[in-house]
């Protein structure tokens, strides 16, 4: 009897770190971003050819499509910021836009995220 306790035991002390490593391997559920009005507006006035406050900034090119953006941004690691938002710099695959400062072409983009995902900006560039 006591040799079938001690078995049991044993067989459950081996897997009990198996079930843990599992789970501490299991991919974490993917953020949903959220883009309401007002972050949308202030997006599209700032980083966007002939928005009111655009100028000197870095623009996205003006088909840019913000919610298929949020889309590529899904699977981009995030990098808390001392403010607690996220940031995200995020290739998009291909041309979307021009940086500020240089005036070059840019693929990539940053979004700036509220930890829950609610978006708070995003802009072309790094």
């Amino acid at each position: 009897m006591l040799i079938a306790i001690l078995s049991v035991l044993l067989n459950l002390s081996t897997a009990l770190p198996a079930c843990a490593q599992e789970t501490a391997t299991e991919k974490p559920a993917a953020v949903e971003f959220h883009l309401s009005p007002r972050a949308e507006k202030h997006v599209r006035e700032g980083h966007f050819a002939g928005g009111r406050r655009s100028r000197g900034e870095s623009l996205f090119n003006s088909g840019a499509d913000l919610k298929a953006l949020l889309k590529a941004a899904v699977d981009a690691k995030p990098r808390r910021e001392p403010n607690g938002r996220d940031k995200r710099v995020v290739d998009a695959g291909g041309m979307i836009g021009t940086d500020g400062r240089t005036g070059r072409p840019v693929r990539t983009f940053v979004l700036i995220t509220e930890p829950d995902g609610e978006v708070v900006t995003m802009y072309p560039g790094r």
